[in-house]
């Protein structure tokens, strides 16, 4: 897999990482939170480009404390990075 730093904030949640932690999503990613997102309701954000497509995770209002985390991007290419801690939002 191709994984790119990608300045992007997605507009929509289409999945969830569950029990899961920053440092984990940092190391399936190779690079530490990198958007500037909304300091009142997001503490961790990444944006990348993977194998062409556009993925986007971010914890919301505290969620990273309970290892919750929302997703934007292909299902096949999140499941692959996390296993089984993806849930499609389908």
């Amino acid at each position: 897999m191709t994984i790119t730093p990608l300045n992007c904030i997605a507009s929509c949640r289409t999945g969830t990482l569950r029990n899961t932690t920053v440092a984990e999503i940092t190391a399936a990613l190779g690079f530490v939170p990198n958007i500037l997102d909304d300091p009142f309701k997001v503490e961790n954000s990444w944006g990348a480009r993977v194998d062409g497509e556009i993925i986007a995770i971010w914890d919301y209002k505290g969620s990273h404390t309970f290892g919750q985390f929302s997703t934007y991007g292909p299902d096949d290419i999140l499941e692959k990075l996390f296993g089984n801690h993806y849930f499609s939002e389908d």
